[in-house]
């Protein structure tokens, strides 16, 4: 496995589980939980960020032209 598919392994599981997050968001919200909620939010801000740190390692050149 080179770097690159490293880095697109990582970002995949990265995904996945923001959208889990994100979903325990959505789910103690409704159960009126908004302490769990919030740290449930702070949780997603932080995966979005490293997230979008992996991704932007995987943009080629050519891709911003």
């Amino acid at each position: 496995m080179d770097g690159a598919e490293h880095l697109t392994a990582l970002a995949q599981r990265f995904s996945a589980y923001a959208k889990h997050v994100r979903g325990a968001i959505d789910q103690t919200d409704n159960l009126g939980d908004a302490d769990t909620a919030d740290l449930y939010t702070e949780i997603s801000r932080t995966i979005d960020k490293r997230l979008w740190f992996l991704e932007a390692h995987l943009v080629k050149k050519a891709d911003l032209s």
